[in-house]
């Protein structure tokens, strides 16, 4: 039986594939892989241009076929930005609600939904006035120059918590955002104490994790089957 779709999410960390089978339940492998018989639907890092990655600076990437990057077959009938995809899947795990994403791992992604569609873009990990370092954007002062995991230790120490989610409550102050407000990502994950932070400094504001499932390594899948428009019957985990 052929698969509803096959959902790859390639991160900084490395990649998982989300198989739907055709009732809309997912299954969960380390790894890209398209082995399966169905549509390829692609999540990775970066600015995405029609079929072709212009700029994943923390993968190495730039002008780049990710379907070849990845060894799959493809050709991929949906590719997206991981984070615009993780943000869509958040929406969709909720009932398709107003929220902002901040994606915390090893660089740092964002996106505002707005009635089910993603409606901004890059919205906090390359703003600036954040720092006087170089960013490997080619910026200086991005926030990710102070709160992503690739600048900062693992595991990050207690005593850097505050300045990391002082950073992003800063982020958080536009007030053209949504008043929900998700943050997740390995380094969040991995890091309870930074979202603790932030909702006692970001005033004002929703602060949820992920409902992503725990074998997921975001909520990227979902919001993938929503763009290819495949997300209709879906299971969606309670």
């Amino acid at each position: 039986m052929s698969a509803r779709a096959v959902c790859v999410e390639m991160g900084g960390g490395g990649a998982q594939t989300v198989v739907f089978d055709a009732d809309g339940r997912p299954t969960f492998r380390d790894g890209a892989s398209d082995a399966e018989d169905g549509p390829l639907l692609l999540a990775v890092p970066g600015i995405v241009h029609g079929d072709r990655v212009v700029a994943a600076s923390n993968l190495g990437w730039y002008d780049v076929d990710p379907v070849r990057e990845l060894g799959l077959k493809g050709p991929a009938e949906v590719l997206a930005n991981d984070a615009e995809a993780a943000a869509l899947g958040e929406s969709v795990l909720r009932g398709l609600v107003d929220l902002a994403y901040l994606g915390l791992g090893t660089g740092i992604g964002g996106a505002v939904v707005l009635e089910g569609r993603v409606a901004q873009t890059e919205v906090f990990g390359h703003r600036t006035g954040y720092s006087m370092d170089p960013c490997p954007c080619g910026r200086v002062g991005c926030l990710e120059t102070v709160a992503a995991g690739w600048a900062l230790p693992d595991p990050v120490p207690a005593e850097r918590i505050p300045a990391v989610a002082g950073a992003l409550a800063k982020a958080l102050r536009d007030p053209a955002l949504p008043d929900l407000v998700v943050v997740a990502g390995g380094l969040a994950a991995d890091n309870p104490a930074i979202v603790d932070e932030l909702r006692a400094r970001a005033t004002g504001r929703t602060i949820e994790t992920s409902r992503a499932p725990a074998e997921a390594k975001s909520a990227a899948a979902w919001g993938l089957l929503r763009l290819a428009g495949l997300d209709a019957g879906a299971t969606l985990p309670t």
